[in-house]
């Protein structure tokens, strides 16, 4: 519980910083002349600001469920989560659009400046200014990755996947029930799990965290008719469960589905989580 208050008290503290900003922000641009530039400055520190709240509040609700959720099901860790608590699972497709676009945005403002520099500074024979090609050419490929990530959001909306193992037990088959609706059937589709670890590493500039995929489980897809997909993965005995606490390491189970919808190619993410049947033995169906 010090971790959780300590984590609301930070989350409270950079949400009044980021407002104190925000108003320094809206101050400065109304006492000084009107200039064009004020557009895209208005635009790059608001997206982070945005952001920044927008990160704040979800990390408070979170906070918040999770409190609830411990004194309801204390023995029940998979509970903690408000996208485990419904058989329906949720993607990652909408935060990574939206993070996508966060940085895209930002990146945008800082390509138009290079922009602006540059044909300023050509024509002039600074060759300097070509260093802001750098940005340009991030900015371009964040925009495709944009485009990506907003294609598969919207495809997303045809497809339901139903969880029918909630959690999902080391030594057991994880199953669920992909449907999708008429018209977007997938011509093809693959599955299989991925489970994520962040290591710290300490080196001679400081400390730094890497998030890595040490296992990776095949899945098998089962069509059984009418647009649904049974999806089952076998997890081994003595793999790792999901870390249900926020002092251990941090690790868990992404379900990736990889499938041509509509002639698109779409890869979706789901966590799941995968619980000990040793440490949970009531629970376990």
């Amino acid at each position: 519980m010090n971790f959780a208050r300590v984590r609301v008290e930070t989350t409270t503290a950079i949400a009044i910083g980021t407002l104190c900003l925000i108003a320094i922000m809206v101050g400065a641009i109304a006492h000084q002349e009107f200039s064009w530039w004020v557009f895209p400055f208005i635009l790059l520190f608001g997206t982070i600001f945005v952001g920044i709240l927008g990160l704040c509040f979800l990390n408070y609700r979170e906070d918040r469920f999770r409190r609830a959720s411990i004194e309801n099901y204390p023995d029940e860790p998979w509970m903690w989560d408000a996208r485990w608590q419904s058989d329906t699972m949720t993607s990652r497709s909408k935060s990574e659009f939206w993070g996508t676009l966060m940085f895209t945005i930002i990146l945008g403002v800082f390509a138009v400046i290079g922009v602006a520099t540059l044909l300023e500074g050509l024509p002039e024979g600074n060759l300097w200014v070509l260093l802001n090609l750098i940005p340009i050419v991030a900015a371009v490929y964040l925009g495709k990755n944009t485009y990506v990530a907003w294609r598969t959001l919207r495809l997303e909306k045809h497809v339901s996947l139903t969880s029918e193992t909630r959690p999902a037990w080391i030594g057991s088959p994880f199953s669920a029930l992909m449907e999708t609706m008429d018209g977007h059937h997938p011509e093809h589709v693959d599955a299989w799990l991925e489970h994520f670890k962040v290591i710290r590493r300490e080196e001679s500039d400081g400390v730094t965290l890497e998030k890595v995929v040490d296992r990776r489980l095949p899945g098998h897809v089962e069509d059984v008719g009418h647009g649904r997909a049974r999806i089952s993965v076998d997890i081994p005995h003595h793999s790792p469960a999901t870390s249900w606490s926020k002092d251990e390491q941090n690790r868990w189970w992404d379900l990736v589905i990889s499938a041509d919808v509509s002639g698109n190619d779409v890869s979706l993410r789901y966590e799941i989580p995968v619980a000990n049947p040793e440490n949970h033995q009531v629970r376990q169906t």
